[in-house]
């Protein structure tokens, strides 16, 4: 039985503008009627259009879902098949990571709008942390930009965050902005500072001015609030730049900080 291009649409519920992509492609070999000039497919055409969705919804591009069914040995569709099944796999990993990332994102975002001032007492997460730049300029040692190379390929992992340890720490000694992986699991990459999970104090603050001046006055504050609790700060504080917003003619920058204590 023939059908006419009206036929195939209801069909298939697919447009003529597709249809026509597929006759040019050769995917399909559709007739002609010489009297009216009609354009008229054949069952086979359908199954076989039906077919070359169905690759393209396994995620498979334009070129390969042609190949799937232009009658290929069945040992090339197999092979095809396996390689896809990979590609899904490590897309499918990628896309989880980045949801935990997302996920964790958005609950800090409405952490904050419902966020009193002050400080909560709470559990840091597990962070590995890289630190690449001091409060004014880039660390240009090679070691460095080593292990910045390597975080990056860890995206969509890393978090942009910062640290604060005494003068005298190695290998970050100071302020530092860097890269930071909350994460349970073992270091992704040699050389990264380990900030283990442990009780701090909690604040999430919005600023416009320099970062590096503002922490002594928190950490200040900090102090005081132990100080009344019976509490001891004892540790290395550290947090994650969350957002950047730009208010008239200047820029803020919404922060969160974990001060460990005892």
């Amino acid at each position: 039985m023939k059908y006419k291009i009206s036929d195939v649409k209801r069909i298939l519920n697919i447009s003529e503008d597709t249809l026509r992509y597929f006759d040019n492609k050769k995917i399909i070999k559709t007739t002609r009627d010489e009297n009216n000039n009609y354009r008229y497919f054949k069952a086979e055409d359908i199954n076989k259009i039906f077919a070359y969705k169905m690759y393209r919804s396994l995620l498979f591009n334009m070129n390969e879902a042609d190949q799937l069914i232009s009658g290929r040995p069945i040992d090339m569709i197999e092979s095809k098949l396996q390689e896809q099944l990979e590609h899904i796999g490590k897309e499918q990993e990628y896309l989880n990571r980045a949801k935990c990332h997302i996920t964790l994102l958005t609950e800090k975002i409405i952490k904050w709008k419902h966020f009193k001032d002050g400080f909560e007492v709470t559990d840091s997460p597990n962070c590995y942390y890289h630190g690449n730049q001091t409060d004014s300029s880039f660390i240009r040692e090679k070691d460095v930009f080593e292990n910045t190379y390597q975080c990056l390929n860890y995206l969509p992992d890393i978090w942009p965050c910062f640290c604060y340890t005494p003068a005298n720490f190695q290998p970050f000694p100071g302020f530092s902005f860097g890269y930071g992986f909350y994460t349970d699991q073992a270091a992704p990459i040699q050389g990264l500072l380990k900030l283990p999970s442990t009780k701090c104090l909690y604040t999430m603050f919005i600023l416009e001015g320099d970062l590096v001046q503002y922490l002594p006055k928190l950490i200040e504050k900090a102090e005081h609030y132990c100080k009344n609790r019976g509490y001891t700060l004892e540790g290395i504080p550290h947090g994650s730049i969350i957002h950047e917003m730009k208010e008239e003619d200047h820029i803020i920058r919404l922060f969160d900080i974990y001060i460990p204590f005892v």
